[in-house]
Parts: C-alpha cells; structure tokens; sequence
C-alpha cells in the first residue's frame, strides 16, 4: 500500500472512529435510508459487534436465488394486434443510450428490434450513439427530418435530456417509445412527458436478488457494500430503492451501504472510474460486496475488484442488466459472482409491442404488462446465457429457448 493509500486508510479510519462516538451517544445513525449501528453502540446494546445472519433467513434467501435462476413465464402485455399492418411502409428511427454497450446496440436489443420490424414490413434507420445527450439530441432531430413515424430509443434515455426535440416529434405525430424506462423513483430527472410509451425492466427485483445471493456467499456475515449507480439511466434510483428496501427487510441493524460512487456513461471503463473504485476499497477495508447497478459499468472495474479480494474477506461482484461479455466473466466462477440479466431479444420484442400498439392507433399497454423479466446468472448457468457460452452471441436457453418469440407473433396475428 503506498503512502497516499495508507494516508486516505488512516483517514477513514478516523473518521470511522467519530462516527462511533457519535452512534453511542445517539443510539444509531441514518445513513442514505439504512439504518447503521457502530460498533460501540452494538456492544452497548449487547449485540456482536458483527452480526450474522440467521440460518433460516440465509435458507430463505438461498432458495429464492434458486428461483430466479428459472426461465420465466410469457404473458400477454395486451390484446391482439396486426402488427404488418400497422408497420407496412412505416419509417422508425432507433438508438440506444450509448452503442457501447451490446445490450443495446445491434449485438443486442437494437438489432433484434430492427430485424423483427423489417420483417413485419417497416423502414428501419439504426442511428449510433456515443456522446450522450449531444447525440441523443441529434438522433432526434434526424428522426424529425426524416419524417419518422416512430422512435424508439433503448436502455433508458432520459426524457429530460431531449424535450424539446420530444416536443418537435410530437407535432410531427410521431411516436417516440423509451425501452427500459421503469421504475425511476419519481425522480425529476427522468420525466415521461413527451413519451408515447414505455417499456420496463425489473432492476429492483435484480437488486434483491443480488443482495440476497451476497448474503448466502457470505455465509451469514453482514453485507457491506460498495454501491456503483449512473444519474444517466433510468433504474438509477429504482436500483437504489431496491437495494435499500432490501436490507431494511434482511439485516437493518448490520448490513450498509459503505460507499455510493455515481459515474455518467463517458466515465464507464475508464481510468476515472477504476481508480475511484480501487480508492474506496482501499479505504474502507470492510466492504465485502460490491453491487452495480448496470452492468455497462463493471468491464472495466472486473480486475480492480479481484485485485483486492484477498485483503477483503469474501469480496465479490454483483450487478443488473445482462452483457454477454459480463456473464461470460461470471461464467468464469471468480470474483464476480453473479448478474440479474434479460433476455435481450424479449426486451426489444416488448418495445416493438409498444411501437405496434402505437402505429395501429391503439392504446399503449401499461408499462408494468411490458416488462421484461430477470434471469439470475452465476456460475451454474452462465454457459447458456450466450451461444456455446463463448459471450459472442446472446442464447435464448435461459428463457424458454426463445418460446416467448413464438408467444409474441402470435400476439400481432403473424402466426396462429
């Protein structure tokens, strides 16, 4: 450890020993929603200072973790519809949050959106993305000189970022579909006016279970938790409310968050945020999990977490959202452990739902029917989660083997 580390332990160190000073005379403290007993007032009230979880609630967590690494069931976000004819001769404009992540772009959800709405007889203008609202805001108003019908925009752009370009599609009676939009906590930044539709992702869901596995992994020691969140996508405080509500209901009094860092989408795998990253867990020598609460972030944080497995005792990596090359690593069974990931090509076929639904001058469905549900991957299941588990290729293996797709054509009356 150099002298600048060994300065910010000493550091934190101290500032830890306030904070339990502070605890004893108060009793317990509120730290971002979560409650934190210190280790004076713990031994004051007659606890361990390191409180274990019980035997019957790590049972309950582990057989939960085991549900989720289920297929999921498919159920109809709404009532029928002819989806050729309401996209024949239509233009659609689509991009994605940032084309650096295959989710989105055209490994994943973009590009299984556009051949699907080719097929079904729609003009398709994939536009790319890598400088975040400035390019969003220029894909838009490209979709308005192109007289689009339809946007979608995927992975959760923030509607704030783009409303007046929002305001030019909508007098040009064009219909503009948020993917993965869901479950913003109510924040201001992320307000659905100008929207036409959305469609959702269950992060908080993917949360809890990351929470929940963490603790099963730990054999009933307390989490202590380093949280890595992005202001510039839409489960930003979703992920954060799952997550607190989750220790509230399994360990209030010994589980915490020891670190929130929030990172934009220009910082994700660069030297900013991997060198924040190695910062907070060398001063804070307690965190033993670390949760991210998109998965475009953790590429290049992967091997500055295992690098500092070995001074903190049962460190492991969790996150939400589901790359293939993410799961690929979780495959791997080192220190990230696990992933709540979607089935890319559900996650589109529910944003053409919305963009069908549209187009044919129905109703949109409620955002809650179109969400596209999680799948728990470690190490156990990894290997299907892409073609030949190789994390070049998105499988639907996990999910039905792709019976949801079926499901859907039958839907818009493509098939019987």
């Amino acid at each position: 450890m150099n002298a600048k580390h060994q300065r910010l332990v000493a550091r934190a160190r101290a500032a830890a020993a306030r904070v339990a000073v502070a605890a004893a005379a108060a009793g317990a403290a509120l730290a971002g929603g979560v409650v934190v007993t210190s280790a004076a007032s713990a031994r004051k009230l007659g606890r361990p200072a390191s409180a274990t979880i019980s035997r019957a609630l790590l049972a309950k967590l582990k057989a939960d973790v085991a549900r989720a690494q289920q297929p999921p069931k498919w159920y109809a976000p709404g009532p029928a519809v002819n989806a050729r004819k309401a996209l024949k001769g239509k233009t659609i404009v689509t991009f994605p949050v940032s084309s650096e992540i295959d989710a989105c772009n055209t490994k994943g959800e973009q590009g299984y959106y556009d051949a699907e709405a080719r097929a079904l007889g729609a003009h398709v203008d994939p536009l790319q993305s890598n400088t975040g609202p400035a390019g969003w805001q220029a894909n838009l108003s490209q979709a308005v000189t192109d007289k689009a019908n339809a946007v979608l925009m995927l992975c959760g752009v923030p509607a704030s970022a783009v409303e007046p370009q929002l305001a030019a599609l909508k007098a040009h009676h064009a219909v503009v579909v948020d993917g993965n939009y869901n479950q913003t906590g109510g924040s201001p930044a992320f307000p659905t006016t100008g929207l036409s539709a959305e469609s959702g992702v269950n992060t908080i869901q993917g949360m809890q279970t990351d929470l929940a596995d963490a603790l099963v992994n730990l054999n009933g020691r307390p989490a202590k938790i380093l949280f890595l969140d992005s202001p510039q996508v839409a489960q930003d405080l979703g992920a954060l409310g799952g997550l607190k509500a989750a220790i509230k209901s399994w360990c209030p009094a010994s589980c915490s968050i020891v670190k929130t860092e929030n990172f934009g989408t220009a910082q994700w795998s660069t030297p900013s945020e991997t060198s924040t990253v190695a910062s907070d867990l060398q001063a804070n020598p307690s965190i033993n999990t670390v949760i991210v609460a998109f998965d475009g972030m953790t590429d290049g944080i992967e091997s500055t977490v295992a690098a500092d497995a070995s001074s903190h005792p049962g460190l492991k990596m969790y996150s939400w959202g589901g790359g293939l090359a993410e799961d690929k690593v979780v495959g791997t069974g080192g220190t990230f452990a696990a992933d709540a990931s979607l089935a890319q090509q559900w996650d589109a076929y529910n944003q053409l739902d919305q963009t069908i639904r549209l187009l044919a001058g129905m109703k949109p469905a409620p955002v809650n029917k179109e969400v596209t549900p999680n799948v728990f991957v470690t190490k156990a299941n990894a290997h299907l989660f892409s073609v030949g588990g190789r994390g070049t290729q998105y499988s639907n293996a996990l999910f039905g083997n792709g019976a949801f797709v079926a499901d859907f054509l039958k839907l818009w009356e493509v098939k019987k």
